[in-house]
């Protein structure tokens, strides 16, 4: 494998609607669809449709929708060897509903009753021949575990940001690149300013940032040059956002795998997030390569 990505998996329900009901009331779905979903998932399962050798570590129970999940990841062709089953629970799920023509949607969720995956249930042996270590976080304790071990073996290390706990001033610390969203920055690094806010989370640990800013784009900065790259989003009709950021995620990796710049890793990270909002679901809407690579070359 190239890349292991650890981290959040699940299936994805998702409806589409002509606009949301009212309580007590019933509507038609315009359209359904199944899918597997989950930030690091969908990232790994978006760099193996793109040619990349991926591998998967999550955990489920060891049910029918546990098995889907794997399924999901496995038929893309992403290495789930690793993959932890949980006896006797009940496996994660979203329920989505998405309105036509605003792209609104309104997000279910449950965790079902899946323990955290732990750091004993990840061998020194996944990281065999692996360059880049994905991270989302959703496992910290278990991931920053893995990051060590990686550092260890000089696998470089992209942490996905999403939420703050305990541990993740000691995982950005232990990360190559991170990606956040502005939300997340802010509040980690205290300040608001955009380039002041990039400098702050180089200082602490990662040679490289991006901050998502959803509708608005992103900005890079890296320590090399420390001048701060700005980039609207990528101009599509949004059908759906859900997993556009999982796909910009695996975007940024596919372009630090290519030797791309700083610049071109966003703005190819940008084009596959923008188009991958043009269809239904994370999955589902994942743009080809050659599509992006269109968008990206002229």
């Amino acid at each position: 494998m190239q890349v292991l990505a650890v981290g959040h998996c699940t299936l994805d329900y998702l409806a589409v609607v002509d606009r949301f009901p009212e309580p007590e009331s019933k509507k038609d779905m315009l359209q359904f669809s199944q899918q597997g979903g989950g930030s690091a998932a969908t990232a790994a399962v978006t760099l193996a449709r793109w040619g990349v050798s991926t591998g998967f570590v999550g955990k489920a129970a060891d049910d029918g929708r546990g098995h889907e999940i794997v399924r999901t990841i496995r038929d893309e062709g992403v290495n789930v060897d690793h993959f932890v089953f949980q006896k006797g629970a009940v496996s994660q799920l979203s329920f989505i509903v998405i309105e036509q023509g605003t792209g609104r949607k309104q997000t279910y969720v449950t965790p079902g009753n899946v323990d955290v995956l732990r750091a004993n249930e990840i061998p020194d042996e996944v990281l065999d021949g692996v360059t880049w270590l994905l991270v989302d976080g959703t496992h910290i304790e278990a991931e920053l575990d893995l990051m060590k071990r990686a550092k260890e073996r000089g696998i470089r290390i992209l942490l996905d940001a999403q939420s703050l706990t305990p541990a993740i001033a000691e995982a950005v610390a232990h990360c190559d690149v991170l990606v956040a969203s502005e939300r997340f920055a802010s509040q980690f690094a205290g300040v608001g300013e955009l380039t002041s806010l990039c400098r702050t989370l180089l200082d602490k640990g990662p040679s490289h940032v991006v901050v998502t800013l959803g509708v608005d784009g992103c900005v890079a900065l890296d320590r090399d040059t420390d001048k701060l790259v700005r980039l609207e989003a990528f101009d599509v009709p949004v059908v759906d956002t859900t997993g556009a950021g999982d796909v910009f995620h695996g975007a940024v990796l596919y372009g630090l795998l290519n030797g791309f710049s700083l610049r071109e890793q966003v703005e190819f990270a940008n084009i596959a997030a923008g188009l991958a909002c043009q269809g239904v679901g994370g999955r589902g809407a994942i743009p080809s390569l050659e599509e992006v690579r269109k968008h990206f070359s002229s």
